[in-house]
């Protein structure tokens, strides 16, 4: 957000269009910090809020290179164990789910969702519901399978590679 933008009064839809959530989870996140305006206008100081209310991260820059032939979507999924880890969300330290698809394109991000369905299914992810939106982390136990994985694409995790 530039210039004048930063001091004008913005609608939820704006907001959320901005920080790629949809209005509701605006609300939500604005309702759980208790800071949700009477007249749903939101100036830079509420935008703010959102983003550290809500745990909102930006986790990339772009997809990462694939090594030799892999396919784009496993580079992901390595690449995705490497942050959860790095960044210690193993259960029962929680992320916000959308916060992995974050910086993707539309494309990736698809691919990406259908992984960590997979993933979920798998029981090497677990999921739940917060006050401020759907949150993800690492089972317990599975961190050196997901070492494993991010590192050589090998191990448990691998079996339970189910793409298309």
């Amino acid at each position: 957000m530039a210039g004048l933008e930063l001091f004008q009064r913005m609608s939820v839809e704006q907001v959320a269009r901005w920080l790629e959530l949809h209005p509701f989870e605006i609300v939500r996140i604005l309702v759980a910090d208790g800071s949700l305006p009477s007249d749903l206008k939101l100036d830079a100081n509420c935008v703010e809020r959102v983003r550290v209310a809500g745990g909102l991260e930006t986790w990339w820059d772009g997809p990462p290179a694939p090594r030799g032939d892999e396919p784009p979507v496993r580079a992901l999924v390595r690449a995705l164990f490497a942050r959860l880890l790095d960044r210690g969300y193993v259960e029962p330290k929680l992320v916000r789910a959308d916060n992995l698809f974050r910086g993707l394109d539309a494309e990736h991000q698809r691919a990406l969702r259908r992984s960590v369905n997979a993933l979920i299914r798998g029981g090497v992810l677990t999921s739940a519901m917060s006050a401020t939106g759907l949150t993800l982390s690492l089972a317990a136990g599975r961190e050196a399978d997901a070492r494993t994985f991010a590192d050589q694409g090998a191990g448990p995790i691998d079996r339970l590679w189910d793409q298309d």
